[in-house]
This record gives structure tokens, C-alpha cells and sequence, in this order.
């Protein structure tokens, strides 16, 4: 299974030593993988179809990239495939600019109904896969009915409700992160997240990763917990969790 990272500051920020121990933790998959970030409010992501950690080393890109990369939000996805090809095309995060703002989105969970879903609007047409699918699903509902959902509490329930729409019409296990460089969203129906703040060790923001452990040996707190079957969403601004609905 795919596994997932998010990093939130109150201001731009590496992540130099929390991105490389994500990466050995996991290491089991080895279908590529991508790192997400802001600079002046556009999105970049660099990826690669590579193994994020081979013959003993983290890849030489992704080390370098923990280095050098400074955001309020850094978004990593290290991917096993269940659909789509393996490639740089099909790594995540993605990426679609819609409502004034980059989006940057990366999925873990396995949800084939979705890969018949077709938009309407721009597509990332690269990638053949239930992630790309979902993100754009995701974009359309949020466009054709929350045209004004700018400020946090209005995009969270619009964001509730296309959520919750989707997993009606494409039922599946769904994990995402999604981020318009302002807030960080994170979604679960099928895991959980583990959550530290403040760290000692690592970095001192917020950070969020599917690692059942954690990644260090702080304590990580266990959030999210699908306590009913549609999942929960959160918000994250700055280094706290401003919303949370169980869907």
C-alpha cells in the first residue's frame, strides 16, 4: 500500500530530516514517488517512476530535494501500483489549478469504480489511474456547486460534501491530501493517520504521515480513526487542526 506525508508551518519550512526517514520507512514500495510543494502560492512537484530507496541509499533526487525544498506545505506520496503504469506520469501528487489556486493532491487506497469517471474540465490526462480520477472528481463538484466556498469553513463543507458525494456514486477505500498552499486537507475511510506537533527530534510543525509508527520515536498521536464508514476529513492551518467531521 501506497503511503503518504504532510508537512504544515506557520511559515516556509524544510523538511531535511522527516522526508528521508519517511522514504526508508517506505521502502517496501517501489513504484515511484513525488514531493509537493508551494513557492509564491504556485504549486511544484517533482517525481520519479524510481525506487525511493534502493541498494541501502534514499534515492539521490529525493535527498537532494528534502535539502533545498522551503514551504508551508510539502505534500510526499511514495507509491505501490494497484492501477496504472509505472511511470512518472502515474506518481503522485498531481496537480490542477481551478478557483484561483494550485491544487496539490496525492491518494493511497484502492478504488477501481472511480477509473470509469470522466470530466468534463481539464484532466490530467497522463495518468490512467483512480488517484487522477478522484482529484478531478474531487475539482468538478467543488466547481459546479461551491463556486464561493473561499474562506476555510465554507471549502471544508464543500469539501465534506463532494467527498461524501463520491463515495456514494464510486464507493472504495480513499486516503488523500489536498492543499491550495493556504490550508492542508487530509481524508481517511480505510487507515489512519498518525499525527505529531512540535517535535523534538524532527521538524517543529505539524506533521502527518500513514506510517502506522510514526517516524520517529516521539509520541505520535493516532487521529482519524474511520469510526463510521465514510471516513473523516480534517483541515489543517498553520500546525493545528482547525476542523474535523466524520462523514
Amino acid at each position: 500500500m501506497c503511503d503518504l506525508f504532510a508537512f504544515s508551518a506557520k511559515r516556509d519550512y524544510s523538511a531535511t530530516k522527516s522526508l528521508p526517514i519517511f522514504a526508508v520507512q517506505s521502502r517496501k514500495n517501489m513504484d515511484g514517488w513525488g514531493i509537493g510543494y508551494f513557492r509564491k502560492h504556485r504549486a511544484f512537484v517533482e517525481k520519479s517512476a524510481k525506487r525511493v530507496f534502493v541498494a541501502g541509499h534514499v534515492h539521490d533526487s529525493f535527498q537532494r530535494l528534502a535539502r533545498v525544498v522551503k514551504s508551508r506545505i510539502i505534500i510526499c506520496h511514495v507509491r505501490l501500483r494497484t492501477s496504472g503504469l509505472t511511470d512518472e506520469c502515474h506518481a503522485h501528487p498531481f496537480v490542477l489549478k481551478f478557483g484561483g489556486y494550485d491544487w496539490i493532491f496525492a491518494h493511497n487506497g484502492k478504488a477501481p469504480a472511480i477509473e470509469s469517471y470522466r470530466s468534463c474540465g481539464t484532466t490530467i490526462e497522463e495518468a490512467v489511474s483512480d488517484s487522477a480520477r478522484a482529484f478531478e472528481y474531487l475539482r468538478d463538484h467543488l466547481l459546479d456547486h461551491y463556486q464561493n466556498a473561499t474562506e476555510l469553513p465554507t471549502l471544508f463543507k464543500a469539501l465534506c460534501r463532494s467527498t461524501k458525494q463520491m463515495l456514494k456514486e464510486y464507493p472504495g477505500d480513499y486516503n488523500y491530501l489536498l492543499s491550495n498552499g493556504r490550508s492542508l486537507f487530509a481524508f481517511t475511510n480505510h487507515r489512519q493517520f498518525m499525527l505529531l506537533k512540535g517535535s523534538r527530534k524532527l521538524e517543529g510543525g505539524l506533521l502527518l504521515t500513514t506510517l502506522a509508527r510514526g517516524l520517529s520515536e516521539e509520541k505520535w498521536v493516532r487521529v482519524a480513526k474511520a469510526t463510521v464508514r465514510q471516513g473523516v476529513l480534517m483541515a489543517i492551518s498553520a500546525t493545528d487542526i482547525i476542523l474535523q467531521q466524520s462523514l
